[in-house]
């Protein structure tokens, strides 16, 4: 009964020291952040993947390059007709 005793103080002195040491909690804090910034990188790299392969195909491919301008820019060649439909429901 008595080494019972002694056994849950001694967890319960073990846990208290590792959670209330400051020590403890900001390496919990550090493991977090690190999580997150590791994900934020392979967001970063994942975006720059596509902005090279954006490039290369804007440099290398004429029809690309008049597709993102007629795209983003409303752009339309002389004497072309732009038809636009109307959805109703």
């Amino acid at each position: 009964m008595k080494k019972i005793k002694v056994r849950y103080i001694i967890f319960i002195t073990i846990f208290l020291i590792l959670v209330l040491n400051e020590g403890n909690r900001s390496l919990v804090r550090r493991f977090f952040e690190q999580k997150k910034l590791k994900a934020d990188i392979k967001h970063a790299q994942y975006q720059n993947n596509l902005l090279k392969e954006r490039i290369y195909y804007l440099e290398n491919e004429p029809s690309y390059l008049e597709r993102m301008v007629r795209s983003e820019l409303n752009v339309r060649a002389p004497g072309e007709i732009e038809y636009r439909f109307s959805v109703k429901e």
